[in-house]
């Protein structure tokens, strides 16, 4: 008996130290980074930047194709009026849960857009996400700007590694038109427990899904 117990220690230990080994790995070297870095005001804000092989109406296109799931963002499918002051929210490829909602502040196609951010399994303050795109000879520059936390928050925490694994994922989709495997692998380990967290969709009935030709400043 104490032989067996010890085996059974020994592989609950192995299968943990594998876990947190993966865990590593897959959180670490993406190829997409983010800097932390405090603007004015002095609260904590994330910033990432990438050029990718794919003109900026593709890239626009990829980030608010709205009403199916997103492979690069753990298949979650994004509902959304595109125009200043309207709606807009990510849920399961079931549309059962609400994974994270806000409100646009800024649209500019396909240069521009800002939005607020608020995770819904979370009770914080929303932040703001800016994304802006610019055309390259070989493509588009991508900068992600997530700012206005009101310190280092949970949301600040986890999409400090979050931008990181879906803005590669993105990068390599558009360039390949293949989900990586790291990318197929957190979608995986993610995405049940994103439909068991989360809080309940409402029916999204939108109210506008026009995009307007003048941008909002913010």
């Amino acid at each position: 008996m104490g032989r067996i117990l010890k085996g059974l220690l020994i592989a609950l230990l192995s299968a943990a130290a594998l876990i947190l080994i993966g865990g590593a790995l897959l959180f670490s070297g993406s190829e997409v980074t983010c800097e932390e870095f405090e603007p004015e005001g002095g609260t904590p804000a994330l910033r990432c930047g990438f050029e990718v092989a794919a003109t900026p109406e593709a890239v626009w296109e990829t980030f608010t194709r709205t009403d199916e799931p997103q492979p690069h963002y753990f298949d979650a499918v994004l509902q959304a009026e595109m125009h200043p002051g309207g709606r807009w929210r990510f849920v399961t490829d079931d549309l059962q849960r609400l994974l994270a909602d806000g409100v646009v502040l800024a649209v500019d196609p396909p240069r521009r857009f800002q939005q607020t951010f608020r995770a819904a399994d979370l009770e914080e303050a929303p932040s703001r996400i800016t994304v802006e795109l610019e055309p390259t000879a070989t493509g588009s520059r991508v900068t992600l700007t997530h700012d206005r936390f009101p310190g280092k928050t949970v949301t600040y925490r986890r999409f400090r590694k979050a931008h990181p694994l879906a803005l590669s994922a993105m990068k390599a989709r558009l360039e390949t038109g293949k989900l990586p495997v790291r990318a197929r692998i957190y979608t995986w380990i993610f995405k049940p427990g994103m439909k068991s967290v989360s809080a309940r969709a409402e029916p999204w009935e939108p109210r506008n899904r026009g995009f307007p030709g003048r941008p909002q400043e913010n």
